[in-house]
Order: structure tokens, then C-alpha cells, then sequence
């Protein structure tokens, strides 16, 4: 049943609302009046009048429209009552009544499920008391009632039975008992459904009391007739029987003759059950009366509905061809007033467009005459790159050939006598050089394909002989790293030839191929395949490693193109191979394209003409001597790291180490990480790991002093090396020493954000690299730095809370007085309340130092912070202002703590 909304409210708003005259409050109080009387034809025609002259969107006319949806739903006119209610919840949305707003969605929903659109009437009733919730308004619970009843006919029987049990909780607070019958009734019903008749049976009961508590004669039948089907369901036919008698004469005596009809029915069903046949032919006999009264009712009321229905339709069409005629008069009278104002109008608009024209085409003009210098400069730029990288890799060869020459003349001089160590490092030198001098022959081959100055030498080949021939170089390498490579070819009629420069296409398949080795990991494999595709060879270079992100796609072809985000960082790269893949393919007026997937691997295809000659054309190729001269430049990079290999690399130092303090090296770069450790080995215990994996597993086993630790590196670098070491209770108090090439202030603070107590950057000083360590080993800094304005870099948290606030505030005063040079420890202890003895104790258990250690260890990171920062211009301003008036002294202090000299700090 719809709801009544005007029952209480209208008279409210009629003394709220404010008008200018007395004739819309009056129409307004007939439509609600003839509504009330039953007279709905009468209620339409006065509302639709009230509509039709009243254009003022407030609460009157939304109530308007609310009587005008409630009249069409007695008439089962479901479609324009919901044009009215939805005009309705416009309009009391737009002017924030939310407690009328809700009733009227109710209402919304109410209709939908008379529609059997359960799914929409869920929404709306949800709605309904979401709206009410949120604004702190009066729960409704038949809102709840009905949700659930539409939640048992969709089988949500446990969402159901969680709005009943609201629903009832709201009914009670409320003391609304038809409410809260209505719920226990909805609650049986929505077990009956489920099939547990003998709890539903006890629900029912309860509710017929409350109905019959109440006098709510209707709802005493409907759950009376209700509770005697599930006395048939659970074969107790006596009971049902009982129940349907003496309900039966109730209804009978009320004239309701649906539920004469319903009870009768199950009466009738009980009595067939238990087999008492005669009887229940005359209960049919007497139901069957009433059912033929029921449908010559309705039939009448039918009848009536659709006579008042014809009757307000006719009356709405006479109002609206009034309304219509009106229209047109003024429309008439509009158009002749558009008329006159359009012609004028339009040769404005006229001008003005052409005025818009001519000023878009000045604007385009200017803007293709600045796209055009701009694409001018960017070409120049570009030229401008390539020639400095061209006059580099030039002015590279004259220094590097002296070096490479100077050096090979001492390996070769049979006047010096070389130890096996200097002798290993001069052959690394001469191997770097060979490797700088391949990169410059790369960038000169890549400048002179962009000029059209690189001449090519084509020859028609077999391109499967040649991928055999490279799988087959690859094979040893492959198996060494642990990697599945294979050579696939699809059978096809015809020779695989194709006419090309057998040495510049040697550059593109070396390259490809050892792309895909050094970037797919030991258990993977990587897949060389030939296949014929219309009249093209497609030759595809598939692994299935790391693969690429999707964002870095489209610029791996560019020059000097770096990946930001590779997990392999042991040969990263200079962005040049891929692009003197991509000049030499399109030499061959081939294509070369990629299609990758991150962690699932990469594709790499060239599409080539097939050329059909005679087998004599065909040239042979011998071998592939600019691989193999390339593998044994990059031969030592591409050492495996085997989990079978030893955990631990010990040095084997020229003295004893066994009392020396032991340093752990973390670096990929085998020919870095050896030169590190020979450099590190004069002094101490040295362990080396390759990666941040396999530094775990060392510290795991042994008793390291200190960590020297590179960032990049392959499956786990320095980042995740120190976040581990920074997590773990053993492993955080061992100091680390980052060493890297990434010399970024982000890599900085990112580094020493996780606690790291020093960071070098490469290339450096052995001397310098030797007195850091030394520095972090004679120093056990314990104190913490929770706080981010602390001066110090380490993250040890072996302080309680206590110790922490209290170290904080020494080095608190130390630099509010750090500029005076007279600070002593007993002005410290007196600001803290202590004895110059006890205040001296605390520092040496806080910090494993004197007190006036302490101090100085604050004034040099106060400098050494001045000097990053850049505050001070010379060191002399520096030693002024941590309290040092000698300036030669605050010299001699500042590179023993750091390594280096105030002026070459940066």
C-alpha cells in the first residue's frame, strides 16, 4: 500500500509556507481532501490544475505531486505514479526535506516491487534509510520490513533476516506494535521459505497473539490463514483445522471475503489430507461462493477504475489542448520577436566568426612558425649530441691509447719484475681500456648510420646456417648461467636467404641474443626462432626473464636510453646497443619491433625480405669474429652466480688476519669487487659476497665488523640489503659503508635515511676508503636517531626511551654553544642536573666515548652538515662557527674524521 504523506504533514507546511493570495493554498487543500474521501478522479483533476498554474518548486508542490503519484497507484496506473513520485523526490531533494524525501523514495520502491523489479526496489528502499541514517532522522521500520520481504522472494534469506531483526528493534523503540507484529510475521515467513516450518510455526503463533492483542482483525486473519499452511507442511491436520474454523467465522462476520476465500482453501486442503472428503466438498462449496462474489467485485471495481481512468485522462487531454492553445498564441508572438532579433543576430554572429577566423589563422600561423623552430632547435640539439659523442669517442682514443700502450709496455718489459697481483691489475686495466674503445666504435657506427655515411656490404646468406651458428657460440655461455637456449624453425618451402651486411647484421643478433642471456635468470630459457611469414623471414629472439614494463616500451629503440627500473644492473648499459639495432635493421629495410611482458619476458622480431637465388649466390660464412672478440671483451661480467658456488670468498692476505677486524664486500662487479678487496685485504679479514642474497647468507654464518655495500645490484640490491639489516636485531649494530656510483642527493637520502653510517662515492681514493673504515671500526656509535634533525646517520636502536631523550638533549646544548670554544662538561652537567662524574659515566655508556668526544663528534657533523649545505664559504668560517679559532688544527680533525680536507667536501 502506498503511503498516506500528507496525513499529518500538510497542515504544518500551509503555516509555514507564505503566499500571496489564498487560491493555490485552497486548490492544494481540495486535492488532499477529495484524496482522503476515496474520490482519486476528483484528486487527479485538482492536482493536475495545481501543477499546471503553480511554478514555484517548494514543499506544496512536491506534496502536490506526492497526492497526484498516490491517485494513479489506486487506479494500478504504476508508471505515471512513478513519473510523479520521482518529480516529487526532485523537488524536496533540491529544498533538503529529507524526511519527506525518504518516504517519497519508500514510495519509489513500493512501486518497483508491484512492477516485480525487485532488484531496483532493494536500491530504493536502501536508499530510503541510508538517507535517514546519514541525516540523523526517525528510522522507518517498514522501510526494513520491506526490504526484507523483497530479499526472501530473491532467496537473500540471511540479508533478510538481518533487516527484520532492525526492523523489530526500530518497532519497539518506536511502540509501533503493528510494526513489530509485522516483523515476527515477515520473520516465520522468511524461515518458511527456507523450509524450517517447525520454527516458522512458532514465529506465526507469536504474531497472531500481538495481531489479536491489538484488535488488528485483517492481520489476525492473513497470518492466521498463513499459520494453518504450515500446520499442513508439518501434517498436523487437526490443528490447521481447528485454526481455519474458528477464523473462518471471523471473516465471515468482517464481510472479508479474500480471506474467507484463502482460509477456506486451506481448510479444504486439510481436510483432503486427513481424508475427510465430504466435509471438505462442502467447504470448497462455500469458498467457491465467496471467490465468485470476490471476482464480480473486482470485476465491478475494475470496471469503475477504468471509467475513472478514461474520465481523468479525457479531463488531462482538455487541459492540455488549453494548455497547448496557449502555447502556441505565445509562441506565435515569440517567433516574431525571434525573427527580428535573429536577423540582427545574425550578421553579428557573422562578423564576429569572421573576425574568430582570420584570428585563429594569425594564431596558427604563429604557432607552426614556433613548432617549426622549436623542431629546428631539437634537430640541432640532436646534432649537436651526436657530434659531442662522436668528438668524445674521437678524443677518447689518444689518452686511451697512451694508457693501453704505456701499460702493455710494462706487462711486456723483461727489466721489471711484476707480482702475479699488479701483473692482474695492469691486464684488468688494458681490458677496461679494450671495452671503452669498443663502446666509442659503437657511438661512431651509430652517427655515421644516422648521417648515411656508414657503407654496407650486402651478401645474400642463409640466415638458418647463421642462427645455428649462434646458438651454437651461445650454448657454453647459456649453460654456464644456467639458462635452457634453443633454436626453433618452422617448416616452410624455399632457402632461408635473405640479402644482407653479414658483419652489421652480426652486431644486431649479438646484441639481441646477449640482451636476452644477461637479462633471464638461472632455470629460464631463451629461444631463437626462424619462421616464414607471406614473402618475409620473421626471426624472433624470445626469453622468458624479467621482461620489460610496459611504460619503457616505446623508447628502447632511442639513443642513450636507459631502463630506470631493471632488476639487472651488472652490465647496464650506455642506450646505444638497441639503437644501432634499430639504424642497422633499417638499413636492410627490415623492421624490428619488441613485445614484452613484465616478470613473464620479452620478444624481440625482425621482419626481412626471403630472396630467391641460386645456391651458388650464397656465401658461406666462415665464422663470427666480431662476436667472439666482443664475448672475450665482456667474458669476465658474465660469471654465474650458482647457489652451488661457495656462500663466502676469503681473501687470502699476504699476513695473518685471523685477529683483524673482518669486513663483509657486497658488489656485482667481479673486477670492482676484487679491487676493493685488494685494496681492503692489507688491513683486515675480508669476506665478499656478489650480491645482497648471498651477503645474508654470509652474515648468517659469520662474525662480520663492517659492510661495505654497493646499491645496484642483480635480484637484491644494497636497498633491500640494508632494509634487512635495519630490521634485524643482530645485524643492525654493524656498521655499513655504502660505496656507488649513484651519486643523486635521492640515492643519498634514501641511503642514509635506512641508517647507514657512511657513503663513498665512485670513483674514490683507496686512502680515503682505509681511513673511513678505520673511522667506523674505532667508533661504536650507539647513539639513536629517531629524530630527524639529529646530526648523526646511524640507526641503532639500542637505547631505551630514557637514554634517548637525554642524549637528545646534551647534543641539545652542545649546539646551542657550538660556537663557543669555552663549552665545558661541567656547564653540560649543570644543565642537566648531574655531577661532572655521573654526567661523564652516563655519555661513556650512552656513547662508548668521553664526554668531550662527544662533543667533538657533534661539532665536526655540525661542520660537515655546513659544508654540504653550503652555508659557509671557506673552512675558516667553519671553524669559527663550531668553537675551533685554530683553523690548521679544525683541518687536521676534519679529514681524520671524514677522509678529506673541509675544501674538498661537496
Amino acid at each position: 500500500m502506498a503511503y498516506n504523506l500528507l496525513a499529518e504533514e500538510s497542515g504544518e507546511i500551509l503555516g509555514q509556507e507564505t503566499f500571496g493570495n489564498l487560491y493555490f493554498p485552497l486548490l492544494f487543500m481540495r486535492v488532499k481532501s477529495e484524496y482522503n474521501k476515496g474520490n482519486y478522479l476528483e484528486a487527479i483533476s485538482s492536482a493536475r490544475e495545481f501543477i499546471s498554474k503553480y511554478n514555484k518548486p517548494d514543499t506544496l508542490l512536491a506534496y502536490t505531486y506526492t497526492y497526484l503519484g498516490n491517485a494513479y497507484y489506486r487506479f494500478d496506473d504504476y508508471d505515471i505514479a512513478l513519473d510523479c513520485y520521482f518529480k516529487s523526490k526532485e523537488i524536496h531533494q533540491s529544498i533538503e526535506r529529507f524526511d519527506q524525501l525518504a518516504k517519497v523514495i519508500g514510495n519509489i520502491g513500493l512501486i518497483y516491487s508491484k512492477l516485480n523489479n525487485y532488484d531496483q526496489a532493494l536500491d530504493y528502499y536502501k536508499e530510503a534509510i541510508s538517507l535517514l541514517k546519514h541525516n540523523n532522522l526517525k528510522l522507518d521500520s517498514h522501510d526494513y520490513n520491506q526490504l526484507a520481504r523483497l530479499n526472501t522472494r530473491i532467496g537473500n534469506y540471511e540479508l533478510a533476516s538481518l533487516y527484520l531483526d532492525s526492523a523489530r528493534i526500530i518497532a519497539v523503540e518506536q511502540r509501533d506494535y503493528l510494526e513489530e507484529h509485522y516483523s515476527t510475521l515477515s520473520i516465520g515467513l522468511n524461515l518458511y521459505h527456507q523450509g524450517y516450518y517447525e520454527k516458522s510455526k512458532a514465529y506465526y503463533e507469536q504474531a497472531l497473539k500481538g495481531y489479536q492483542s491489538i484488535d488488528a482483525t485483517d492481520n489476525v486473519l492473513e497470518c492466521a490463514q498463513h499459520l494453518a499452511l504450515i500446520y499442513i507442511k508439518l501434517k498436523n491436520y487437526d490443528k490447521a483445522i481447528e485454526l481455519c474454523q474458528k477464523h473462518l467465522s471471523v471473516a465471515y462476520s468482517t464481510n472479508n471475503l479474500p480471506q474467507v476465500v484463502k482460509i477456506a482453501e486451506k481448510m479444504y486442503q486439510a481436510l483432503v489430507a486427513k481424508g475427510n472428503y465430504k466435509e471438505a466438498i462442502f467447504v470448497q462449496q462455500n469458498f467457491q461462493q465467496a471467490k465468485d462474489s470476490i471476482e464480480r467485485s473486482q470485476a465491478e471495481s475494475n470496471k469503475y477504475k477504468v471509467q475513472m481512468r478514461i474520465e481523468a485522462e479525457k479531463r488531462a487531454n482538455e487541459n492540455e489542448l488549453l494548455k497547448q492553445q496557449k502555447k502556441v498564441d505565445e509562441e506565435t508572438i515569440r517567433a516574431q520577436n525571434i525573427l527580428l532579433y535573429s536577423i540582427g543576430v545574425g550578421m553579428f554572429l557573422v562578423i564576429v566568426i569572421a573576425l574568430l577566423v582570420y584570428r585563429a589563422y594569425l594564431i596558427n600561423k604563429r604557432l607552426s612558425a614556433k613548432i617549426q623552430q622549436q623542431s629546428d632547435r631539437l634537430r640541432q640539439l640532436d646534432e649537436a649530441k651526436s657530434r659531442f659523442f662522436a668528438n668524445i669517442s674521437h678524443d677518447l682514443r689518444t689518452p686511451l691509447t697512451l694508457i693501453m700502450g704505456g701499460i702493455d709496455q710494462v706487462l711486456k718489459s723483461e727489466d721489471l719484475l711484476l707480482t702475479e697481483k699488479a701483473e692482474r691489475q695492469l691486464k684488468t686495466a688494458i681490458l677496461n681500456g679494450q671495452r671503452i674503445i669498443h663502446l666509442t666504435n659503437e657511438i661512431n657506427e651509430l652517427i655515421k648510420l644516422e648521417d648515411g655515411k656508414l657503407v654496407t656490404h650486402k651478401k645474400y646468406i642463409d640466415i638458418d646456417k647463421m642462427l645455428k651458428l649462434f646458438v651454437k657460440m651461445f650454448d657454453s655461455m647459456a649453460e654456464l648461467k644456467g639458462i635452457h637456449l634453443s633454436y626453433s624453425k618452422s617448416i616452410f618451402d624455399g632457402e632461408s636467404v635473405i640479402h644482407i651486411d653479414p658483419f652489421q647484421f652480426e652486431k644486431v643478433l649479438f646484441n639481441l641474443i646477449t640482451n636476452a642471456l644477461k637479462h633471464t635468470k638461472s632455470g629460464d630459457s631463451v629461444t631463437v626462432a626462424l619462421n616464414r611469414e607471406y614473402e618475409n623471414l620473421v626471426i624472433s629472439v624470445i626469453d622468458s626473464g624479467e621482461g620489460i614494463p610496459e611504460q619503457n616500451l616505446p623508447y628502447i629503440f632511442e639513443r642513450y636510453y636507459q631502463a630506470p627500473d631493471t632488476t639487472f644492473k651488472t652490465q647496464e648499459g650506455f642506450g646505444i646497443g638497441l639503437a644501432l639495432v634499430k639504424e642497422i635493421i633499417s638499413k636492410h629495410n627490415a623492421t624490428i619491433e619488441v613485445k614484452s611482458k613484465l616478470g613473464q619476458g620479452s620478444e624481440f622480431v625482425i621482419c626481412i625480405r626471403r630472396e630467391r637465388v641460386p645456391a651458388e649466390e650464397i656465401t658461406q660464412l666462415p665464422d663470427l669474429s666480431y662476436s667472439d672478440e666482443t664475448m672475450g671483451l665482456f667474458k669476465e661480467l658474465d660469471e654465474p652466480i650458482e647457489d652451488k658456488s661457495p656462500v663466502v670468498n676469503i681473501s687470502h692476505a699476504i699476513e695473518d688476519t685471523s685477529d683483524k677486524p673482518t669486513v663483509l664486500i657486497v658488489e656485482d662487479h667481479p673486477e670492482v669487487r676484487e679491487f676493493i678487496q685488494n685494496i681492503v685485504e692489507t688491513k683486515y679479514h675480508v669476506l665478499t659476497a656478489p650480491n645482497g642474497q648471498r651477503a645474508l647468507k654470509v652474515l648468517d654464518k659469520e662474525t662480520v665488523n663492517l659492510i661495505i655495500t654497493d646499491l645496484m645490484m642483480p635480484w637484491f640490491d644494497g636497498f633491500e640489503l640494508l632494509e634487512k639489516l635495519k630490521e634485524s636485531e643482530k645485524l643492525r649494530k654493524i656498521p655499513a659503508l655504502v660505496l656507488s656510483a649513484r651519486t643523486s642527493e635521492e640515492d643519498k637520502t634514501k641511503v642514509l635515511s635506512q641508517g647507514v653510517n657512511d657513503f663513498l662515492c665512485k670513483p674514490f681514493n683507496p686512502d680515503e676508503l682505509l681511513i673511513r673504515i678505520e673511522n667506523l671500526l674505532n667508533r661504536k656509535e650507539i647513539w639513536n636517531n629517531n629524530n630527524e634533525g639529529a646530526l648523526f646517520i646511524n640507526n641503532q636502536q639500542t637505547l631505551d626511551e630514557i637514554e634517548q631523550s637525554l642524549l637528545k638533549k646534551v647534543e641539545h646544548l652542545i649546539l646551542e654553544k657550538i660556537d663557543d670554544p669555552n663549552l665545558s662538561i661541567n656547564y653540560l652537567a649543570d644543565q642537566i642536573a648531574v655531577s661532572e662524574r655521573k654526567f661523564y659515566r652516563m655519555i661513556k655508556k650512552m656513547t662508548d666515548g668521553t664526554p668531550y668526544e662527544f662533543i667533538k663528534e657533534v661539532r665536526m657533523q655540525f661542520a660537515n652538515r655546513m659544508l654540504k649545505e653550503k652555508t659557509v664559504s671557506n673552512a675558516s668560517e667553519v671553524a669559527k662557527a663550531i668553537g675551533m679559532n685554530n683553523v690548521s688544527h679544525f683541518n687536521t680533525q676534519f679529514k681524520k674524521r671524514f677522509g678529506k680536507a673541509p675544501v674538498e667536501q661537496k
